[in-house]
């Protein structure tokens, strides 16, 4: 490893440790999340139980809330009361949904989106809805300062420019705002080497924070950590690695059998091997090595579960990218996809691409992987190890963030950056 990879692995690291050591253990002396989030909803059947001593029905309708809890969606609407919001928050209070995403459509100012989102995180009752949005920075933000939001104007090259503890600063003030809004996940930090610049999707937006591996993961640490102590979920995308795409899956397949780079899981298994990240996103990305035929790896059991699971040891969640891209839909149907990707292994299904709104897009989907369980294509048990992730991504999200239960965290960290510099080691 160069001298430049070890400096900013070194640099990662020394942040790490300050949170372990001016924090502690994550909750430590926060109270007990409610009892419903310990366990799962009453009546709800998980992997180890007897599901085949119920009645069909019953078990059927079990099922129907798993599958609801594994599903993200998008909606048109800015306020509570409008149709579409008052729909999916009642999609919500069902267990039809596990969570929303937000996009621009739905976004006015600060007040407005606070009323959305509580709106939703009400209608979760006990078991808190994932309320989600991509603010990685730079192109790619849905709260813009013109809007009244502090926002995150420095895109992740500006920011790799800048330095590690500035990128912790910038990020941390981020993260407080995601959280203030009611949004608890946020789609990024974008991972994904700059291997091709001139990539539309990564490279000429300038959302990777560079080509060297290990750089890339220091800014990446600063991301998931900053927002991790804003009691905000971070997702790592997009595995196996978008930066070579000669393509963007929003208006097609991309096929990257020519231009990925093995490299290009270093950042991946860094992050996987450290337990830094709670949820890592899969691309619409083709590759013999992480598809199933000419499946992307989103839908392929060969890069979830395999890969990601086995070989690289990855516990927390695994989420797809928007199935309503025309990389998806250009090939199969939502419903169809969504089985494919359950089967494959994911736990986590986003159909962002909502801004006019499907009625029966939620049923259409649940109603196709049950009856994929009902056929036994899809095992149960795939659903209950899902279920169980998102139990406990949720229980991170009721329960005070680490950061906000220590006074003074933010301010030790800076402190400890500044010493740092001063010192010679940073920058």
């Amino acid at each position: 490893m160069s001298g430049s990879r070890r400096r900013y692995r070194g640099t990662a690291w020394a942040l790490a440790w300050a949170l372990v050591f001016v924090a502690g253990p994550a909750h430590a002396g926060a109270p007990s999340p409610r009892h419903s989030l310990l366990e799962p909803p009453p009546g709800v059947v998980v992997e180890g139980s007897h599901p085949d001593r119920l009645h069909p029905d019953r078990r059927m309708e079990l099922i129907a809330r798993k599958i609801g809890q594994m599903i993200i969606v998008g909606f048109p609407g800015t306020e509570p009361g409008q149709p579409w919001p008052s729909r999916v928050a009642a999609m919500i209070a069902d267990g039809r949904i596990g969570g929303v995403i937000l996009f621009g459509h739905n976004v006015r100012n600060p007040q407005q989106v606070r009323r959305l989102t509580g709106a939703m995180r009400a209608a979760g009752g006990g078991l808190t809805p994932f309320v989600t949005a991509d603010q990685e920075g730079g192109y790619i933000q849905r709260f813009k300062r013109r809007q009244g939001f502090k926002g995150l104007p420095s895109s992740a090259r500006t920011i790799s420019q800048k330095g590690l503890c500035n990128a912790w600063s910038v990020y941390l003030d981020a993260a407080r705002e995601l959280a203030s809004l009611g949004i608890n996940v946020n789609f990024g930090p974008v991972v994904d080497l700059n291997v091709n610049p001139r990539s539309p999707a990564i490279g000429r937006l300038r959302r990777s924070y560079g080509v060297d591996p290990a750089t890339v993961a220091g800014f990446a640490l600063q991301f998931i950590g900053a927002h991790a102590a804003a009691g905000v979920l971070a997702v790592a995308k997009h595995f196996p690695g978008h930066g070579s795409a000669l393509l963007d899956p929003h208006k097609r397949v991309v096929d990257v059998t020519g231009t990925w780079r093995p490299e290009e899981l270093e950042v991946f298994r860094d992050l996987i091997r450290d337990n830094a990240v709670p949820m890592i996103m899969v691309g619409h990305l083709i590759h013999p090595r992480f598809s199933d035929g000419d499946r992307p790896a989103s839908l392929s059991r060969r890069a979830i579960t395999l890969e990601l699971r086995q070989r690289l040891g990855f516990k927390g969640l695994i989420v797809t990218d928007d199935l309503g891209m025309d990389a998806i839909t250009d090939r199969y149907g939502l419903e169809e996809a969504a089985v494919m990707a359950v089967r494959a292994g994911a736990d986590v299904l986003i159909f962002a691409n909502q801004r006019a709104g499907d009625n029966t897009l939620v049923d259409r989907v649940i109603a196709r992987v049950s009856g994929a369980v009902a056929a036994g294509a899809v095992p149960e048990s795939t659903l209950d190890r899902s279920y169980r992730r998102i139990l406990a991504a949720k229980r991170k999200l009721a329960a005070p963030p680490s950061g906000m239960a220590v006074p003074g965290l933010a301010d030790a960290v800076t402190q400890l950056c500044a010493i740092r510099r001063l010192a010679g080691y940073l920058d």
